[in-house]
């Protein structure tokens, strides 16, 4: 139930206090996965993979552990002229020798 304006919000966890299914919920997780991977099984199970299998999962995994590289942008232009990288960083070592 909302809480209406004007009046506390009545009952409920107060913020910032963690869920207890959502920590229970992680915690059985976590306890699988440890026991699977320290059985052997969870390697044995990956190698018995296709490879294209195998680098998919390979590929989901990473992201909880790799950050994903964001694409820039660059905008080298002088004075409505463009110009290469290469001339750009030329410029620029000259103007720090």
């Amino acid at each position: 139930m909302a809480a209406h304006k004007g009046h506390a919000k009545a009952g409920g966890r107060k913020a910032g206090t963690p869920n207890k299914t959502t920590a229970f919920t992680k915690s059985i997780i976590n306890d699988l996965l440890t026991s699977y991977t320290e059985s052997g099984l969870m390697a044995k199970d990956f190698k018995d993979l296709e490879p294209k299998d195998r680098l998919a999962i390979a590929e989901k995994l990473m992201q909880y552990s790799i950050p994903k590289m964001q694409s820039t942008a660059v905008d080298l232009t002088n004075n409505e002229k463009t110009i290469t990288i290469e001339a750009k960083l030329a410029k620029l070592a000259e103007e720090n020798d």
